[in-house]
């Protein structure tokens, strides 16, 4: 327990009212809250005392932590759950974190949690990331979760979620179909989302910087009665930049109104919406490799490499998203012993997608192009219902959860697809496309998915053993307008988890586990039979080290990952056009994560990935590294807030981020799928910050970030040789934020 004494100037009431909510505000700025003021039962009728329990005891999964170093999470378990009791590694940027990197996305503000590597480089228009080597096989990503429930995907419709609006960010690594469904096998993106709070919050952000941007944000929060039974909290923002390419923008307005009625201390309903408009959602594009991993050689037979604003588009691209998210967290405890909860949300987006973009590289120094316009609308329904039960059998203490969950997406396509003329990289002249449409495509693309699953995690003196299983039915479809045709497939998987962790008095919890994941496969074989779904199974073994009394969260993990039943074109060369489901990848390595709220002045965050993955098995790529999938990553990020002397309320915060060469693959006319290296890069970025609080404005700050301070130009990835993507430039952002 803590304790802060503040002696009284006199004995009024109104200044006995007065210091006491300034007892709260201390005990809040310290991270102390909730607090219990004594004032009358005080040895000394001058002093108020507040008491408050450590912060990791006040943390709760689905709120903010006090410090860079979360505690808790409910992403491996669906529960409140100490991070060191957890059968898998899973990592947490808390709200903290954020506020001092300013990042404009998701995948940045994961640029310094292991395992995962961002895609696309610049390109803000997805938050498009691997994890332990593994992407999701569709157009965009679709591992992306929102307060427990999944976030909608399919062929160019995705939601984005802009990081203002979360409280947390957390990235669960490996399989997690026992609790989720259908998943990806590298893990996933759980984000949570701001929430009302009963104590006021009253917030205004302007943002201003390089590419012309200018951003302005507002966040207010306040009980609306007297006892806090409803509160409400309202986030918003606009936001106008060029993205770094030419003749691209990206331009978002977003407001998200939430409510909550907690009538007493077991009853909480949360009123969650998100209503967000992407006039111009950024370039979404690639390049050849010839003119970014290697120079391009021009009709003279001089060599060049493009420019990082290169932009082998037209100036009519442009891809808009506009999207709603309407749901509602409810949870409620009966008794010590039962708990139910709700999570339900409704999702619809509005895609346009229109370019002209590459579509490889053609000698002496052009880029081919095609062409494609896709208008879409996409809508799901979601809805999560748990019961968790908390007893004992002997001396063994048990917190079962068994829920239902449901989902269904439907998304209406109507495309177009064709070809469009060559651009001179030299010399690119821009208006004159020559657009030829020679493929529509007009289909109706639904998912339906139910799940049944159980857990229980057993306590037993220092022993935490976690068990789960899942039964999944889901149904995938397609309806092609032009042919009334519609093909579809149904999948049953059982798929479990078991994992045991030791936890020392000292915070050390040495652990291993097994887990499994599913994937529905969609298209048959040559002879009609349709794909079985790709399986994903893991062993992994670890050690985590969260003392209960220090802000401290350090995690090591070693694991074996391996996803089967993998499509591979079919080797007889007579039916080369259909695939074959043998291929299967692995992937296996070492992830470490430390961060500390070292003293009252440093923040440190270190993170190191080693990836070894290959096809184990593939009739083209066996014995390769998949693409994208750097073997070595680290991080550092350490900040030293000022609080004394005349620095006083200055923070200098600096950082480094180090990835490793890719693979990726290009064809000849004599072999298919050679392999070429996307060079290494490391990058430095830097942040200074200035609490306002000296000048009679707590709360209040203004602050710089850089990103890649040395502007550091460098490929990121290579998805193919025609699909190279340059990282993004040097960024300044100046930021003032406002509390009153």
């Amino acid at each position: 327990m803590s304790r802060l004494k503040i002696a009284r100037p006199g004995n009024t009431s109104s200044g006995n009212t007065s210091l006491g909510k300034l007892a709260i505000f201390v005990a809040t700025a310290v991270g102390s809250l909730p607090a219990v003021v004594q004032a009358a039962d005080s040895p000394n009728p001058e002093t108020i005392t507040v008491t408050a329990a450590p912060a990791a005891e006040q943390e709760n999964a689905w709120g903010p932590a006090a410090t860079i170093a979360a505690k808790h999470s409910a992403t491996v378990t669906k529960t409140d759950t100490p991070i060191e009791k957890t059968p898998q590694s899973v990592s947490v940027v808390t709200r903290e974190e954020m506020d001092m990197r300013q990042p404009q996305t998701v995948k940045e503000a994961l640029g310094y949690t292991p395992g995962v590597f961002a895609t696309r480089g610049s390109s803000s228009t997805y938050d498009v990331v691997s994890i332990r080597g593994f992407t999701a096989p569709s157009t965009v990503n679709t591992n992306q979760y929102l307060d427990g429930l999944k976030l909608p995907g399919n062929n160019y419709s995705e939601m984005s979620m802009d990081p203002y609006f979360l409280e947390r960010v957390e990235v669960m690594r490996g399989p997690v179909s026992v609790l989720y469904g259908n998943s990806n096998p590298g893990g996933i993106v759980s984000m949570v989302s701001k929430r009302p709070t009963t104590e006021p919050l009253r917030e205004i952000q302007f943002k201003a910087g390089d590419h012309n941007l200018w951003q302005t944000g507002f966040d207010f929060s306040d009980a609306i009665d007297d006892n806090g039974v409803w509160s409400y909290r309202l986030t918003g923002l606009g936001r106008s930049e060029n993205a770094q390419q030419d003749m691209a923008k990206s331009t978002r307005y977003a407001i998200a109104p939430s409510f909550s009625w907690r009538p007493d201390d077991k009853t909480d309903f949360t009123f969650l919406s998100n209503f967000q408009s992407d006039p111009h959602a950024g370039y979404y594009g690639w390049l050849p490799r010839e003119g970014t991993v290697v120079p391009y050689v021009d009709a003279e037979g001089n060599s060049h490499k493009l420019p990082k604003d290169f932009n082998e588009g037209e100036h009519d691209n442009t891809m808009s998203r506009r999207q709603q998210m309407v749901g509602y967290s409810f949870a409620h405890q009966f008794d010590d012993t039962f708990t139910v909860r709700q999570n339900l949300r409704y999702s619809d987006v509005h895609t346009l997608y229109r370019a002209v973009y590459g579509n490889g590289y053609s000698a002496p120094g052009e880029i081919k192009r095609a062409y494609v316009r896709s208008d879409e609308h996409l809508n799901t329904f979601t809805v999560d219902t748990q019961l968790q039960s908390k007893f004992a059998t002997g001396p063994v203490a048990h917190t079962l959860l068994t829920g239902v969950d449901y989902s269904r997406m439907r998304n209406d396509i109507d495309a177009q697809y064709g070809s469009a003329d060559s651009i001179s990289m030299g010399n690119p002249q821009y208006g004159n496309a020559n657009v030829n449409v020679n493929f529509p495509y007009a289909v109706v693309n639904r998912q339906e998915q139910t799940g049944l699953y159980a857990q229980d995690q057993a306590e037993w003196d220092r022993w935490v053993l976690t068990l789960g299983g899942r039964y999944d039915f889901a149904k995938t479809s397609t309806f092609t307008r032009s042919t009334e045709n519609t093909e579809q497939s149904r999948d049953q998987q059982f798929t479990w988890r078991g994992g045991l962790n030791y936890v020392f008095d000292n915070g050390v919890a040495p652990y291993f586990s097994y887990s499994e994941s599913f994937e529905p496969t969609s298209g048959a074989s040559r002879s009609g039979k349709p794909f079985d779904p790709s399986r994903g199974k893991q062993y992994e073994t670890g050690i985590k080290y969260l003392p209960k009394d220090k802000p401290i969260s350090i995690t090591a993990a070693v694991y074996h990952l391996t996803k089967n039943n993998n499509l591979t074109p079919d080797p007889d060369p007579d039916y080369s056009a259909f695939s074959v489901q043998s291929g299967e990848i692995r992937s296996q390595g070492f992830e470490f994560e430390a961060k500390a709220a070292v003293n009252q002045n440093i923040d440190v965050t270190a993170a190191y990935t080693y990836t070894d993955a290959k096809y184990t098995e593939d009739t083209q790529y066996k014995g390769t590294r998949p693409a994208e999938v750097p073997r070595h990553m680290a991080s550092l990020w350490a900040d030293y807030t000022f609080h004394e002397t005349a620095l006083s309320g200055l923070t200098l915060g600096a950082g480094t981020r180090y990835t490793s060469s890719t693979s990726s693959y290009y064809t000849t006319e004599e072999k298919k799928n050679q392999t070429f290296e996307v060079g290494g890069y490391t990058l430095v970025d830097a942040a200074i910050k200035y609490d306002l609080a000296r000048v009679g404005l707590p709360g209040s700050s203004l602050a710089v970030n850089v990103s890649n301070l040395f502007n550091r130009k460098y490929v990121s990835s290579c998805y193919r040789d025609y699909a190279c993507y340059w990282g993004a430039e040097r960024q300044v952002v100046g930021t003032a934020t406002f509390r009153f």
